[in-house]
C-alpha cells in the first residue's frame, strides 16, 4: 500500500509542477509585453531619426541639383565644368531617390511598431488566460485528493461486504424457518 501511496504522491507532485510551469509561462508572457513596448519605442525613435535623414537627403539632393545648374554655365559655347555638372546632378538625383526610399521605410517601421505593440497586448491576454487555467488546474488538483478517493472506495467495499453478510444471514434464516 505504501508503494501506491508514493505513486499517488508523485502524481500529485507532477500535477503541481505542471501548474507551476503554467504560472511561469504566464509571467514570462506578461514580461514580453513590456519588452515589446520597449522595442516599439526604439523603432519609433529610429523612425523619427530616419525622417530627419530623409528630409536632409531630399534638401541636399535639391541643393546638389542647384549646384549642378550653377556649374553648368556656358562660355562661348563651351561648358568647362560639364563633368562637374553631371556629377552634382547625379548626386542630387541619388539623394532625392534615397529620401523617397527612406520615406517608404518610415511607413514600414510604423507598421512594425504597431504590430509589435499589438502582439504584446495579445501576449498579455494569453498570459491572463493561462493564469486562469493555472488557478483552475490547482483547484482541481487540490480538490482531487487520491487518499479521499481510496477512503471512499474502502468504505464502499466495507458497506458492500456488510450488505452481503446481511443477505447471507437473511438467506440462512429463511432456510432455517422454512425447515
Amino acid at each position: 500500500m505504501d508503494s501506491y501511496r508514493q505513486d499517488f504522491e508523485n502524481i500529485h507532485n507532477l500535477s503541481l509542477s505542471v501548474a507551476e510551469s503554467i504560472d511561469e509561462v504566464a509571467e514570462a508572457l506578461k514580461n514580453s509585453d513590456d519588452t515589446s513596448e520597449h522595442i516599439a519605442e526604439s523603432i519609433r525613435t529610429t523612425r523619427s531619426t530616419l525622417g530627419y535623414a530623409s528630409e536632409i537627403s531630399y534638401d541636399s539632393g535639391l541643393a546638389f541639383n542647384e549646384v549642378a545648374g550653377i556649374v553648368g554655365f556656358e562660355i562661348l559655347g563651351l561648358r568647362p565644368l560639364e563633368s562637374a555638372e553631371e556629377y552634382f546632378s547625379s548626386i542630387g538625383d541619388n539623394l532625392v531617390i534615397l529620401s523617397e526610399e527612406l520615406s517608404v521605410a518610415l511607413e514600414n517601421l510604423e507598421t512594425n511598431a504597431s504590430d509589435i505593440e499589438r502582439t504584446g497586448r495579445e501576449l498579455v491576454n494569453i498570459s491572463e488566460e493561462l493564469e486562469k487555467v493555472s488557478v483552475l488546474f490547482n483547484e482541481t488538483i487540490d480538490s482531487f485528493d487520491i487518499y479521499n478517493l481510496v477512503s471512499i472506495i474502502k468504505y464502499l467495499l466495507i458497506y458492500m461486504g456488510m450488505l452481503s453478510i446481511i443477505f447471507i444471514l437473511n438467506g440462512t434464516m429463511f432456510l432455517m424457518l422454512g425447515r
